[in-house]
């Protein structure tokens, strides 16, 4: 018999062992959903999933030339991520376009849809002019077979879950060679690229010569806390299309712009920067420029003296 004087301290064993007990399937959770636990795993394939391309009859070949790819880049999407906003189909645009430049007929990408309502999704695709090939997985086929990683429920909201859809990249085997959504995190693309071009002994990246107007920038004397604006004109003069896959900045204080689309030789690309000093003195900032240049990536700077 436990008397009430014991009670408090048998409420406190108990709070202490559901704390361990929460935190270990805690620890489990974040092992289970490791990016390292699914690297060189054969991502399995279901047979009766149907493909669906905008405004055009079932064409099945074109999902199945994507599946035989040397590369293929899979993103699942289960019912609770079948959102406009959350699918990102602009910016997967914007990938599957600079891959086909850089890599000509190598990389296939793989869109496994599991849509409460077909309809909708097939909207969000009319919206977006998204007409690449699609799986659409109303059953979550893909996901029985390979358990793919849930997001941890207690570090992220709904939305953010959705935005980490599971997205790998394989290689000819199926066998996972990275993972990460590109769209969400930029420098998950420069991996997916570095992957592909290292995975390929026979691969010849698809490079451009271009010609910078400046390099430096130089702002002279400016007010601190106000905005300064620079722009950077890139000129393409070699036969490929140049492409910009991102631009970094060496600091928070600069707002960078660029030219998302493939630009044609002989065309120009532009590089703005709106810069906002909050501390007085002289400042060097750097802008690198991430694309497909030969000698890339490319310096900016930006220097003057903030009053």
């Amino acid at each position: 018999m436990i008397n009430r004087k014991q009670f408090p301290l048998l409420f406190l064993f108990l709070v202490i062992i559901s704390f361990c007990f929460c935190k270990d399937n805690k620890k489990r959770e974040e092992k289970s959903n490791s990016s390292q636990e699914w690297i060189e795993k054969e991502i399995l394939f279901p047979e009766d999933v149907s493909c669906y391309v905008l405004d055009k009859d079932t064409l099945p070949e074109l999902c199945d030339i994507n599946l035989r790819k040397e590369f293929k880049i899979l993103m699942y999407v289960d019912s609770a991520g079948c959102s406009s906003c959350r699918l990102k189909l602009l910016e997967w645009k914007q990938l599957i376009e600079e891959a086909e430049i850089l890599y000509p007929g190598k990389v296939g990408f793989l869109f496994y849809f599991q849509p409460k309502n077909i309809k909708e999704i097939t909207d969000f695709l009319l919206i977006n002019g998204f007409d690449y090939p699609i799986f659409i997985d109303t059953k979550g086929a893909i996901d029985s077979l390979n358990r793919f990683p849930k997001p941890a429920q207690y570090r992220l909201s709904q939305v953010q879950q959705a935005a980490l859809n599971p997205c790998f990249l394989l290689d000819k085997n199926n066998q996972v060679l990275a993972t990460g959504n590109p769209t969400v995190k930029p420098q998950k693309w420069d991996s997916y690229k570095y992957e592909i071009e290292t995975g390929d002994k026979n691969l010849k990246k698809i490079n451009t010569s271009v010609m910078i107007d400046k390099t430096v920038h130089d702002f002279g004397s400016i007010p601190k806390d106000s905005i300064h604006r620079s722009i950077f004109t890139i000129t393409n003069t070699g036969d490929h299309p140049f492409v910009i896959s991102r631009v970094s900045s060496s600091c928070g204080c600069t707002r960078v712009t660029w030219e998302r689309q493939p630009v044609k030789s002989g065309n120009q690309a532009i590089v703005g920067a709106d810069i906002k000093l909050s501390q007085s003195g002289y400042f060097k900032k750097n802008l690198i420029v991430y694309c497909n240049a030969d000698h890339s990536p490319v310096i900016l700077m930006l220097t003057g003296y903030a009053e």
